[in-house]
């Protein structure tokens, strides 16, 4: 497999190329110079596959998975349960997927200039060539962003401060995998905890993807019995003020946090939808009432992450191969688009309620929020485009062909 990348990563093998594929210390070398190498590149997840005769090594940056190297298999030398090692995971346990928290340093200062740590985890699922591991690196403590820092428009993080400054309501960020609805629901939670009046905020998260040291976090543990909606419902009888269920995964859940929302808590969760429209559908097709949402639902947000054209070479096709800043992406860094709406502070509030009675599709939802004023992800991205920040091809891969 070609590589695509160069400078820095170039180097995922070159430590264990010495080395025989057949050699136990093979895997050693080949995991600590992978994760070393993912971490200096800000990679976010990192994915090991085995094939027929190889494994292949995959870095996820700025949202894409791009493809970093291969080598060939040995019986006497498996990345993937060098890993599980690491993680504490039992080998005997194969054929099954698990899952497992892993804190990597790399103890090469010499070699790399500092000491990486990072908080890792490993989930492994098993395949028809073996067991397969995904790895998603989780940001420094310190990394947590402030609303001002997440690069959204005056008017949207307006409207996000308005909300965040509430006593009561929920507010559901909305996207696909991603599309840094974490990192906007952190940055909301570090808002509220550095605000002028304290207020007791507490979390319930599976996994917690970052530590804010002002809140109460609390991660969901396996094999406890406990679900996301048990445990929102005994969070309720802690005396906090703020609430965030990191994710909307079924009916049991959604209820439990409208209900909090309705009973003088401010709850912030995510849910994994395309448009604000579909967000508001998805709450009626999971049968809440909607007179249950009017009261309890006070903004929906939408966002996707559209990565930058590079600065530094020609970006698009004419990138540079040699560019340490894209490393021959021809994109480095990302801008956010997003749409939000304050249903208790907007014009459009009754009239998006009264098309949710009538049982309206989520197009039409959509349009009336356009009729309002409020820009669409797609006018956003067309904007970037014009400004030269993104291209056609990045929005296209993001947002699809115009309907």
């Amino acid at each position: 497999m070609p590589r695509i990348f160069a400078g820095e990563l170039s180097s995922v093998i070159s430590p264990a190329s010495r080395l025989s594929p057949a050699d136990p210390n093979f895997a050693i070398e080949v995991i600590q110079s992978c994760l070393t190498s993912a971490i200096q590149c800000g990679a976010s997840d990192v994915h090991i596959q085995p094939r027929m005769e190889s494994w292949e090594i995959s870095f996820r940056i700025d949202g894409v998975l791009q493809p970093v190297e291969s080598f060939p298999r040995s019986d006497e030398s498996d990345p993937v349960a060098r890993l599980m090692a690491l993680a504490g995971l039992p080998s005997y346990r194969m054929g099954v997927p698990q899952e497992g928290p892993l804190r990597w340093r790399s103890g090469d200062a010499e070699r790399n200039g500092s000491d990486l740590e990072r908080e890792m985890r490993l989930g492994v699922f098993p395949t028809v060539h073996g067991n397969r591991a995904a790895i998603r690196i989780m940001e420094e403590r310190e990394s947590v962003r402030q609303l001002h820092e997440l690069g959204l428009g005056a008017c949207t993080l307006d409207r996000l401060q308005t909300i965040c400054d509430a006593r009561d309501g929920w507010l559901l960020v909305a996207g696909p995998a991603g599309s840094g609805k974490t990192t906007t629901l952190y940055a909301c939670l570090s808002h509220i905890a550095g605000g002028e009046f304290r207020r007791s905020v507490l979390s319930i998260e599976d996994p917690i993807e970052s530590v804010i040291d002002s809140i109460s976090q609390s991660q969901l543990q396996s094999g406890s019995g406990l679900t996301l909606a048990s445990a929102m419902r005994a969070a309720v009888r802690q005396d906090a003020e703020v609430l965030l269920v990191s994710e909307i995964r079924d009916v049991e859940t959604a209820e439990a946090v409208l209900a909090a929302s309705m009973t003088g808590h401010l709850c912030f969760s995510s849910i994994h939808a395309g448009t604000v429209g579909g967000t508001l559908r998805r709450l009626v097709q999971m049968n809440l009432p909607t007179f249950a949402i009017q009261s309890g639902l006070r903004g929906v947000m939408c966002q996707r992450l559209l990565r930058r054209r590079c600065d530094a070479c020609d970006a698009g096709p004419k990138a540079s191969r040699d560019c340490s800043c894209c490393h021959g992406t021809g994109y480095a860094g990302r801008v956010p688009v997003s749409q939000i709406v304050d249903l208790n502070h907007s014009q459009c509030g009754p009239a998006i309620f009264d098309a949710l009675a009538k049982q309206l599709p989520a197009l039409e939802l959509d349009r009336i929020l356009e009729a309002a004023g409020i820009e669409s992800l797609r006018h956003q991205a067309e904007r970037l485009i014009e400004e030269r920040v993104t291209d056609q091809e990045e929005v296209f891969r993001v947002l699809g062909r115009t309907s």
